[in-house]
């Protein structure tokens, strides 16, 4: 049985409409009839055919006029003309208005015998055109490499994706041996198993090395797939070509994050540890320093200790930013206000020239949301880290080639990049360029570049937390971070950040508020000190004693609470609480609303060892500051001034014990 289709007659005499539909009938086809050209356009605007059979002379327009009307109104359809005057000139004006094919009738006899073959032909051979066009646009928009070759290996088809991987042009590629990509990574052996597979009429699937035309090698996951002919026999293979270079390192780059993160979470933990410790040396250091009968070497005993865990609390600063925990004010920012600061804070200590063009138009405007001093930071280190690899240098760049260069532009992502702390994805991005003429790194040292105290200085020369710490600042700021490097040629460092694109004026930073020499003696105050750490509760009683306030210690807020529950209404609320934001087994949010519950007015000051900010701001109130561990004596004199003059917020009331 024949296929059954559904078709539009176009024709202005009857008695031959008549004939055409008898004849389309009996072949089992569905046919409708009309007789002008206007009302076609209104039929086929309406519904669709797989064929309209179309009578070149109608009364209100030609054959040619008609196609040209459809493809003005975007109709398409296929179109098998037909006329009682056929010549080879209306033939070829038939064919390029869009017509399929044409028909003579010549004989209405053997017209209307012919008529339902040339109407299944020409479905048929329209179906086909579609689905090579369909094939072809699959095959072009497809991201991997497709290739056609006969059973003898030689190339009959390829697509762009695979010129593109292989750096051949589809000239050079048609007609030459699939063998042109061969490497010479594989042994023959390799190749006699492929061809077995495929010419017994199997697929073969595998991961193989081939060369592009500039010599290059890398490696793609190959699927070649027989077409056979009616006896199984194979005619042709389909091969198709994945590079994997990207994915594999986008394997390798995921792997790195994943290392970087453990190595961060612990460098965290270590770092809010290490920082209680310190808050202790540096305070009873500090304590002792204040001695009237100190001896003068015990005073630089203590002087040094000071002075040491200063430079230590420095480190442990750069770890929590490593650990991507800095402590970060962002608010939107000009990039090239930053940039500009940053190569002048450079070049001051650079030998050789720091070359910085600022931008125009669109890149002079770019904006991020960013912690202005953070950011130059990352840059000033990055910059550093320049001037020391220029140094290693036993040839020092040449005359008018700066060593280190600074530039700004917009990018607008489509695709991932390989990127720190994982691929960098599709958006729009202000990118921090910066191109060092130093020694570089090999793949070795750049693949262990952004580990925690890994250099390749000599002892005492460096921290190994510099690049570290740039990658902990770029990642605070949701940015992403791409290093480039090669022995002898140098480095260039990527910093992607996300553009703002908020309208509206840039908020200017106020000023920081300034520090005491001294504590203000001043009528004293009740102070409740909550830490668990023992060292820091001696050591912030004895410097707030210092100032004449009255202070109790506790190790925990229920511990806290349960001995003013049991004391009822006899003790008035504290002036302050000063709370540890990190306790053990208890979480931050809990603690401050439990005391938040008991007293809505008393000022709570948060001290931390970690670097992260304050994650529970929105749970605690106006009536909340934050002091970061280590502290000097001065900085929490000060904190606690500051805290104790916070306004009271009248529309609560404060609550006795």
């Amino acid at each position: 049985m024949s296929d059954r289709f559904r078709l539009f007659v176009i024709e202005d005499r009857e008695d031959i409409a008549l004939l055409i539909r008898h004849v389309l009938e009996r072949a089992s086809h569905e046919v409708v009839c009309c007789r002008s050209a206007a009302d076609a356009l209104i039929v086929l605007s309406q519904t669709s055919f797989d064929l309209v059979i179309l009578d070149y002379l109608l009364e209100d327009l030609n054959g040619v006029e008609l196609l040209q009307r459809l493809q003005q109104e975007s109709i398409l359809v296929p179109v098998l003309m037909i006329t009682a005057h056929g010549d080879e000139q209306l033939a070829t004006r038939v064919l390029q208005a869009g017509a399929l094919d044409y028909v003579v009738k010549d004989g209405a006899l053997q017209f209307l015998q012919d008529l339902p073959k040339r109407v299944s032909e020409s479905i048929r051979r329209h179906r086909l055109e579609q689905m090579n066009r369909l094939l072809v646009q699959s095959l072009e928009s497809t991201r991997d490499g497709v290739l056609v070759s006969d059973r003898t290996g030689v190339i009959v088809k390829v697509n762009q994706a695979l010129e593109r991987q292989t750096g051949y042009t589809r000239e050079e590629l048609l007609g030459a041996s699939t063998r042109l990509f061969r490497s010479g990574h594989h042994p023959p052996e390799f190749f006699q198993r492929l061809w077995q597979t495929i010419c017994s009429g199997q697929s073969w699937q595998g991961d193989i090395v081939n060369r592009r035309k500039d010599g290059s090698t890398y490696t793609e996951s190959l699927t070649i797939s027989p077409i056979v002919d009616l006896q199984g026999r194979p005619t042709h293979f389909v091969a198709i070509y994945r590079d994997l270079t990207q994915h594999r390192q986008l394997e390798k780059q995921l792997l790195q994050a994943q290392k970087m993160q453990s190595i961060g979470t612990l460098a965290g933990g270590v770092a809010h540890e290490f920082n209680n410790l310190l808050a202790g040396i540096n305070g009873y250091a500090s304590l002792g320093l204040r001695e009237p009968n100190l001896a003068p070497e015990l005073r630089d005993f203590f002087r040094n200790i000071v002075d040491l865990s200063e430079r230590a609390a420095g480190l442990t600063r750069q770890l929590l930013a490593f650990a991507r925990k800095p402590a970060l004010s962002r608010q939107p920012t000009l990039l090239h206000e930053v940039v500009g600061a940053t190569v002048e804070l450079v070049r001051r200590s650079m030998q050789q020239e720091v070359k910085y063009d600022p931008p125009r138009g669109e890149e002079a405007e770019l904006v991020v949301e960013a912690d202005a001093n953070q950011l130059q930071q990352a840059l000033v280190n990055l910059g550093l880290n320049a001037r020391d690899a220029i140094l290693q240098r036993t040839v020092p760049p040449s005359a008018g080639e700066p060593g280190l260069q600074f530039s700004i532009h917009r990018e607008v992502l489509e695709e991932p990049r390989v990127g720190f702390p994982g691929p960098v994805p599709p958006g729009d991005y202000a990118v921090v360029r910066v191109i060092d003429r130093g020694i570089g790194m090999s793949p070795e040292v750049l693949s262990q570049a952004l580990d925690p105290f890994f250099t390749t200085k000599e002892v005492g020369q460096g921290t190994g937390l510099g690049l570290p710490m740039v990658f902990g600042i770029v990642q605070g700021h949701q940015g992403y971070l791409i290093l480039e490097s090669e022995s002898g040629q140098g480095t260039t460092a990527h910093l992607y950040l996300p553009r703002w694109r908020e309208p509206g004026p840039l908020p200017r930073n106020g000023k920081e508020p300034g520090s005491l020499s001294e504590p203000e003696l001043q009528a004293s105050r009740s102070i409740v000190v909550i830490d668990d750490e023992q060292s820091v509760l001696d050591v912030v009683r004895r410097v707030l004693q210092i100032a004449g306030h009255y202070v109790q210690c506790h190790t925990s807020v229920e511990g806290f609470l349960e001995g003013a529950t049991r004391q009822g209404t006899q003790m008035l609320p504290p002036d302050l609480i000063i709370l540890d934001l990190l306790m053990p087994r208890e979480a931050p949010t809990a603690n401050i609303r439990k005391l938040r519950d008991r007293f809505p007015q008393v000022p709570i000051l948060l001290c931390t060892g970690q670097a992260e900010p304050n994650p529970v701001a929105e749970l605690s109130g106006q009536r909340t500051s934050l002091l970061r561990k280590p502290f000097r004596m001065k900085e929490l004199w000060q904190a606690v001034q500051n805290a104790l003059q916070m306004p009271v917020d009248t529309s609560t009331t404060s609550t006795l014990f």
